[in-house]
């Protein structure tokens, strides 16, 4: 399967098939229990929506009459309990797959990596009452909500890309990209640009949802869009570069994110941060949002008109047309404090161009870390903003 296109799909079997045998127990030692590990807390939502479980109970019934079990999981103060009953059939295995719901109010409070303490409880019935055959806790790694984590452990000694999940963090809907688009609104004029007025787009977020326009004509509208929250953040915000990255934990590479709110507040922003605040104002326009992943840094992208285009790399059984360096523009995001909207469009278009082929070369193990995440698509496979 293509790198781009499949990657949240690779994601979601793996860790959900990425998992830790904690016990075995029950009919002649044929049940079983796994769990997983690490807890990214800013995937839960996304890891719910996209049925990936905290732990997955395997019960097998070798006997001649029906298996009737109740299976009960939770985090000690941090969920309620799931509970799930199931009857098994004679001569058949079933995997039960329970997901548990974070106390949001509780998990927001987390500020450090933590362990939550994950309980279980079995019961069969016996023909009368559910009677325990099975209880135990594990401790569970956690990461705080702003924390990215880019690769989790399979626990046999491999890695399971998430790279996908940045999505999370691009936040649409939140109150300070709102307030960001309402500035944004008063480089929409011709004192800035003169096309402004020239296509009529004074004062006006209008993104994709405007009269057709020619295709030469798109790259400048949206391009104008996205000039007008560059120069708010340079001009209204005074948002400049400030890599403060550090995250503490074990599990792979993990890296601590601000939300927009926190960028704005702050004024400043590293390469990620300054990419998500940027992508969140695309995406609350409506327009088709990049994040480019390269070994060592990331900057932001977006479509220029909405006709439909797939990424480099995906599967494509519709005939639709792939995209190419012409349909996007690039930003780096790193350059608002000091240059002008132009010289970082025209920085970060070159090293799009220069590394595009990357994207979609899958016989070079180093090409595996330039990623082009296409956050309309994360959307489709379950992966949310964080609320």
């Amino acid at each position: 399967m293509h790198r781009i296109l499949s990657v949240a799909l690779i994601a979601l079997v793996a860790l959900t098939s990425g998992c830790t045998s904690v016990a075995d127990f029950g009919e002649e030692a044929g049940d079983q229990i796994a769990i997983r590990e690490p807890y990214p807390l800013a995937f839960h939502t996304s890891f719910y929506s996209q049925g990936i479980s905290d732990i997955t109970f395997t019960f097998v019934n070798p006997g001649v009459d029906d298996r009737i079990l109740r299976a009960s999981a939770w985090y000690d103060e941090y969920s309620s309990r799931a509970v799930t009953t199931v009857t098994i059939p004679p001569d058949e295995t079933v995997e039960l797959d329970v997901m548990i719901v974070l106390n949001e109010e509780k998990v927001r409070a987390i500020t450090t990596t933590t362990l939550f303490n994950l309980a279980w409880v079995v019961e069969e019935w016996d023909g009368e009452s559910f009677v325990i055959i099975e209880e135990g806790t594990a401790p569970i790694e956690v990461y705080p909500m702003d924390t990215m984590v880019w690769e989790i452990s399979d626990g046999e000694g491999g890695v399971i890309d998430t790279v996908d999940y940045i999505a999370v963090f691009v936040t649409p809907q939140a109150p300070a990209v709102r307030d960001l688009l309402v500035a944004s609104k008063e480089y929409l004029d011709p004192a800035y640009d003169p096309m402004y007025e020239t296509l009529g787009l004074s004062r006006t977020l209008a993104a994709y949802q405007f009269d057709p326009l020619p295709e030469e004509v798109w790259w400048i509208h949206t391009g104008l869009h996205a000039k007008a929250v560059y120069n708010a953040l340079k001009y209204t915000y005074d948002v400049r570069y400030l890599d403060m990255t550090r995250s503490f934990g074990k599990q792979g590479y993990v890296q601590r994110v601000n939300t927009p709110e926190e960028s704005l507040r702050s004024t400043s922003a590293n390469c990620v941060d300054g990419s998500v605040l940027f992508a969140s104002a695309l995406e609350a326009m409506g327009m088709n949002t990049y994040i480019i992943i390269l070994p060592t840094h990331v900057y932001v992208a977006w479509k220029h008109d909405p006709s439909p285009a797939i990424a480099p790399g995906y599967e494509n059984p519709h005939g639709l047309p792939l995209l190419t360096p012409d349909d996007l523009t690039a930003l780096e995001t790193t350059m608002i404090g000091n240059e002008d909207f132009g010289e970082a469009v025209a920085y970060a278009n070159e090293q799009l161009r220069k590394d595009w082929h990357l994207f979609n070369d899958f016989e070079n193990p180093d090409a595996a870390e330039y990623r082009l995440i296409d956050i309309g698509y994360a959307r489709k496979e379950g992966i949310y903003p964080l609320k």
